[in-house]
């Protein structure tokens, strides 16, 4: 893997120059969504959707509960709906808040969908829990929330036969432009992560090639749990993830970025209850299952998806 071919080049424009996606009509009915990083962006509207498709239960996951009561008088007014929109408080920045939100979590009566949306674009060095930021918000926390959660997927399969429960982890194509040089570390890879970089941007790339990584060995783990999960990409879009400053980028999302709306409609298609099939274990893109990263099927990619597993889990203590 050493960064975005022509091929993966041309995909990207292609598909933020042809493709619209189309507002989702799949029914929520009954049902309880989790969304992640739903104070603003396409998690707002994400969920601002679910709850017009009718979600008897939406619960804003966010760091700050002040945004996250703003966005929730927001959906309010813009649905009509007074009731049913909750506000938990989730810190990825934090193993004990992800690990809080998990226990908060156990109590519901049922939960049929997860979208971990919520992540970061790193500018400079910061750390969190002992790691590079970028890592344990896009990576740990979000693989940890997803690990906590599963349990509680898994038994409304079991209690609600009719209906499959959903969880999809927020990546991007950009994993397809990662060169994860890290991988090359004789030590771990995560703590290869762990340094400085001078390339921020390709820290987010990475970050999002070790989230598909994970994911797909998560779903291999999980086939006969009666659970659907997938890794998503809304491609690019007007979001307050990183904001255009130079005249450059303004241009550049001027001409290619998708609404924040379409980058929603996204979000919500993929967990739509009636589009699981044949979706387990895949990357869904232009609200398709397409094909991630070829490096990834190769026989380095698939020891460096073991490597990542396995360090992953050893850090955040799961068995």
């Amino acid at each position: 893997m050493s960064g975005p071919s022509p091929s993966a080049v041309l995909s990207l424009l292609r598909s933020q120059l042809t493709v619209h996606p189309h507002i989702p009509t799949s029914s929520f009915a009954d049902q309880t969504v989790i969304v992640t990083g739903a104070n603003g962006g396409l998690g707002r509207e994400a969920a601002k959707l679910i709850v017009q498709l009718g979600a008897q239960r939406v619960i804003l996951a966010v760091r700050s509960t002040s945004k996250g009561e703003a966005a929730r008088e927001y959906i309010a007014q813009k649905t009509g709906r007074k009731d049913g929109v909750e506000v938990w408080e989730l810190d990825l920045s934090s193993f004990a808040s992800v690990r809080a939100f998990g226990e908060r979590a156990k109590q519901l009566a049922r939960l049929d969908a997860v979208i971990e949306n919520a992540g970061m674009w790193p500018t400079d060095f910061k750390t969190a829990e002992g790691h590079e930021a970028t890592i344990t918000v896009n990576v740990l926390s979000t693989v940890l929330l997803a690990q906590l959660l599963l349990p509680k997927l898994e038994e409304t399969a079991q209690s609600y036969p009719e209906t499959i429960p959903r969880l999809t982890l927020v990546t991007s194509a950009l994993h397809k432009f990662a060169t994860l040089a890290a991988r090359k570390s004789a030590g771990s890879i995560i703590e290869a992560l762990d340094q400085s970089t001078r390339d921020w941007d390709m820290r987010y790339n990475d970050s999002k090639l070790l989230l598909v990584l994970y994911g797909q060995k998560l779903a291999a783990t999980a086939a006969g749990a009666d659970v659907c999960i997938t890794f998503l990409n809304p491609g690019y879009c007007l979001s307050n993830l990183k904001p255009a400053h130079s005249v450059g980028e303004k241009v550049f999302e001027k001409i290619l970025a998708r609404s924040t709306d379409e980058g929603a409609w996204t979000l919500v298609d993929a967990v739509a209850a009636e589009k699981t099939k044949g979706r387990h274990g895949a990357y869904l893109d232009d609200i398709a299952v397409k094909r991630p990263a070829p490096w990834i099927e190769t026989s380095e990619g698939q020891e460096t998806k073991e490597r990542v597993w396995k360090e992953i889990n050893s850090v955040l203590g799961i068995v």
